[in-house]
């Protein structure tokens, strides 16, 4: 298959993963305390605490945006934040006791719901599937060198002054 029909593909996929998976996050934690970027967030945290730089990082949010997120989580007592002692301007967040158990909790309702996706597919077909996701995450990992070049700079040819006419 020729590339531009493969990029075509791809983008399509890609664009169409994010949003069903988004809707799918989305309605498991309609009955639950926490959002979607708040269930991220606690994930993040599961193997302890991470400075907001890197948990920005991890999760895929700005500064500012996550400093939102983690006020709420805050609020509910699911993550603690502190002053690192070497770096007073230096914040970080670990998961509360209650945060490790609702960590936990949605842990297990997510892989359920990951369980029964994956019984949809053919078994013959799940490790290629997987494998492929795995390649595909570590290539999109922040800390990747790779992944860092491709978010440089605007590529839709659009400036911001163009959308003011």
């Amino acid at each position: 298959m020729a590339q531009k029909a493969l990029v075509k593909r791809s983008r399509q996929s890609f664009t169409r993963l994010a949003r069903f998976f988004n809707q799918l996050m989305r309605e498991q934690l309609t009955c639950g305390p926490v959002t979607v970027q708040q269930c991220y967030t606690l994930e993040a945290l599961r193997d302890g605490p991470l400075s907001m730089k890197d948990l920005a990082a991890e999760v895929a949010l700005h500064q500012s945006t996550l400093t939102r997120v983690v006020e709420k989580l805050e609020k509910q007592n699911l993550v603690q934040r502190t002053r690192k002692l070497d770096n007073q301007r230096s914040v970080e967040v670990r998961l509360t006791g209650a945060g490790k158990q609702t960590y936990v909790f949605l842990d297990a309702a997510g892989s359920q719901m990951v369980s029964d996706l994956l019984d949809l597919i053919p078994k013959e077909r799940r490790g290629a599937i997987v494998d492929a996701m795995e390649e595909l995450a570590s290539l999109l990992n922040p800390n990747n060198d790779a992944f860092q070049k491709l978010l440089q700079g605007c590529r839709c040819g659009i400036s911001n002054g163009m959308n003011n006419s």
